[in-house]
């Protein structure tokens, strides 16, 4: 069976699956069906998607198990309210699913679904509402939104625009006959995880002058668990891979509390705590205690520096990042440019903590010729031309990304070693550029390759890597002169014995 039949299986199951389910049971489904994975496999698969949560006895539940038919809120703002528009940005995370963009949302109530629309809006109530995709996500997110077809993200590298046209859907089509008012609620559920279908039901504002109402001292009651929980969830997971991935954490683990018809919003939450905010981690954001900076390590992880860190790039170096290196050389060589032998290109796409001896770099180094007579074979460097300058730059960021990983991955390196900051920033450049050279070998989409977009983020890129190289390259420098400061010390002493 092909990958992309099995690929198909395993998405059917875990977008079906609502109850928990063992590795066993994963494996009798997909064995049924002509797909023949080792629990090997399959354990490691279900222990890296983002559509699992790894449970206790070697259980797990999918996001859709989770989610679906859990209840969640949000107060559309003032100038949604005066427009009859809502726009929907990060209010349903985590309860969606994430590979499907808010755009794409289908919103249902008692009159049906309602098509969507396009509505001009501020920019700043588009920042504050999808401000959960983290920094650096935001306005690619917002620009990305179908119904944007003036505000290219390559023209705001300076300046953003006042305005901007989103996804929208009309109060007056969700809520027919009924007086919408600021102040009022949308009560969710998603009600089909894998298409993203939310059905929708209005919350009137229960507020009467100064009387405050059960449901109001409610809502209040979770905002406060919210904040107790939050705090516990970052004692136990740590910053996680998004603000995403914070509030699954938040959510899985605390869904019976906090999915209640009388919830608030995450949202609402932030802007009202004073414990929780935004706290800037690397190029993103996450969700922080307001008093303190996010480090880069702490009682959720080892502090050892090969993991997690460092197992995360052996498994993110896909055969895509072989393929661009390879072609990069591909396109020197058209033209006549030097290019670099077998054994320089794989020091160039491996640090020297992923070659573990003399015979698995001999074994990766015979894969790298065998890949490069293939793609030799059918190169076309005039076809490649439209992404070939990007991809040059592309890897030979990733060369500097992954060399000064390779000093960071020295034995015995704690996390305590190196700047925080810096620390986290290499890692988010070295995943940034995982999935960008992800897309500049996606050939499916080379015609439509969006050049201008990718180089201007590339161009942030380099000159973040640049900013933050010479703290890092000596920080590294320090730690190997330690050291070797206690191997000489150690020589001396025995030196002295005469032995």
């Amino acid at each position: 069976m092909d990958n992309d039949k099995i690929s198909e299986l395993i998405s059917d199951y875990l977008l079906a699956q609502f109850d928990t389910f063992t590795i066993k049971d994963f494996q009798t489904y997909l064995h049924r069906r002509g797909a023949k994975l080792t629990k090997m496999e399959l354990a490691d698969f279900l222990y890296s998607s983002d559509y699992v949560f790894p449970l206790v006895n070697q259980e797990f539940i999918t996001r859709a198990g989770v989610f679906t038919g859990r209840w969640f809120s949000f107060c559309p703002s003032k100038e949604e309210v005066r427009k009859n528009h809502i726009i929907l940005g990060h209010r349903c995370m985590p309860f969606v699913n994430q590979e499907i963009s808010p755009d794409s949302y289908i919103l249902v109530s008692d009159a049906d679904s309602t098509e969507s629309e396009p509505q001009t809006f501020s920019m700043n109530l588009a920042l504050d509402t999808y401000a959960m995709f983290g920094e650096g996500y935001v306005i690619p997110c917002i620009l990305s939104d179908k119904a944007n077809n003036s505000v290219p993200l390559a023209s705001v590298q300076y300046s953003l625009p006042a305005s901007v046209e989103l996804t929208s859907w009309p109060l007056d089509k969700l809520f027919p006959g009924q007086n919408f008012e600021f102040g009022d609620r949308i009560l969710c559920q998603v009600i089909d995880w894998s298409k993203n279908i939310i059905k929708v039901a209005l919350q009137k504002n229960d507020r009467s002058g100064f009387v405050v109402s059960a449901s109001a001292i409610k809502r209040e009651e979770w905002y406060s668990q919210v904040e107790d929980a939050l705090l516990s969830e970052f004692e136990r997971h740590g910053p996680a891979s998004s603000i995403e991935a914070q509030l699954s954490y938040l959510f899985l683990e605390n869904r019976d509390m906090l999915c209640t018809k009388y919830c608030g919003s995450i949202e609402e939450f932030i802007v009202s705590s004073k414990k929780v905010r935004f706290q800037p981690y690397g190029l993103e954001s996450r969700l922080w205690r307001a008093d303190s900076e996010i480090p880069c390590a702490g009682s959720w992880s080892n502090q050892q520096i090969d993991t997690p860190t460092l197992s995360d790039m052996k498994m993110m170096l896909t055969p895509s990042i072989l393929d661009a290196f390879i072609e990069n050389q591909l396109y020197k060589q058209a033209f006549g440019k030097s290019s670099l032998s077998p054994d320089d290109l794989l020091d160039s796409i491996f640090p020297n903590m992923l070659s573990a001896g003399s015979f698995e770099r001999s074994f990766l180094l015979l894969n790298l010729k065998k890949r490069f007579d293939i793609l030799k074979s059918t190169y076309n460097a005039f076809r490649d031309y439209p992404v070939a300058e990007i991809r040059s730059r592309c890897v030979e960021l990733f060369s500097n990304v992954v060399r000064i990983f390779g000093g960071i991955g020295e034995p015995d390196s704690s996390a305590d070693d190196f700047p925080q900051q810096e620390f986290v920033i290499l890692s988010q450049l070295y995943i940034h550029l995982v999935r960008l050279l992800d897309e500049v070998e996606n050939d499916c989409a080379r015609d439509d390759f969006p050049a201008d977009d990718v180089s201007l983020s590339l161009e942030g890129m380099e000159e973040t890597f640049y900013g933050i190289r010479d703290v890092l390259e000596k920080a590294v420098e320090d730690n190997q002169v330690r050291g070797y400061g206690i191997v000489t010390e150690s020589n001396n002493l025995g030196g002295a014995d005469g032995k």
